[in-house]
């Protein structure tokens, strides 16, 4: 079982109808929708949500319009303060997806740079695969447990998990599962340019006319980016979170 933000797309709808709207979009999708085991479903419950890094963002201009999603214009879905600027979602063309975009990358580039001062704090670390091509080239004299504790106690690797259970603003709690020797090792280019393709959905889109597609499938990032760009000012935008 697992979580995972998915961003609806929803015709014109007036603020206090939203939670009521996304129910009716989502409902193809609901696993528990038929009698055995819905074959689309992709969730078996969900919440109108936005993850606390990145909510939405308002064009200056629109500041306090009523067609905006926040705890005041939807009091029924129990949504926290955020701050100055910031809302749960709402028409199109009063979000600002070009901050948010700038917003993803500098973050982004301030990730790299916190990299980059441990790397020279630290001696050279070696990514997992390395322990593990060991391993299997051994496996009686070089057991998976042994390659995998080799591999975490490297210094640089004990900075980054540390960092993140203290709740590091660079380094979050998904570096306590990822490589970050091999993670970082990407291309740094073609990594900052996903990040920016990230800005703006979740795992999965759903579309206006109902379509369901998530980040399993080739492609989905500029396709959901595209989707989101060349959507109507007044279609309303919102994510929510699911369970699955």
């Amino acid at each position: 079982m697992t979580k995972f933000f998915a961003t609806v797309c929803l015709p014109p709808t007036p603020p206090h109808r939203v939670p009521d709207a996304i129910a009716v979009a989502l409902a193809p999708y609901d696993m528990n929708a038929t009698d055995d085991w819905n074959p689309v479903g992709e969730w078996d419950w969900w919440a109108l949500r936005v993850h606390s890094a990145s909510p939405y963002l308002v064009r200056p201009a629109y500041d306090g319009d009523p067609r905006l999603l926040t705890p005041a214009t939807v009091p029924q879905a129990g949504l926290a303060p955020l701050g100055p600027l910031e809302c749960y979602g709402g028409p199109r063309g009063l979000l600002d997806f070009d901050t948010m975009r700038q917003r993803t990358v500098q973050g982004y580039d301030e990730l790299r740079a916190a990299w980059e001062e441990l790397v020279a704090a630290h001696p050279p670390a070696r990514p997992l695969a390395e322990f593990v091509a060991r391993h299997e080239a051994d496996p009686d004299g070089y057991p998976l447990d042994r390659a995998k504790e080799e591999h975490l106690l490297q210094p640089l690797v004990q900075e980054v998990a540390q960092r993140a259970v203290a709740g590091d603003p660079h380094f979050g709690m998904s570096f306590l599962t990822a490589d970050p020797v091999a993670w970082f090792a990407r291309d740094h280019a073609a990594a900052r340019e996903r990040a920016l393709r990230t800005a703006l959905t979740g795992y999965a889109l759903l579309t206006l006319d109902g379509r369901w597609r998530d980040a399993d499938s080739e492609g989905y990032r500029e396709w959901a980016d595209e989707q989101l760009e060349h959507l109507d000012p007044e279609a309303v935008v919102v994510d929510v979170l699911c369970h699955c």
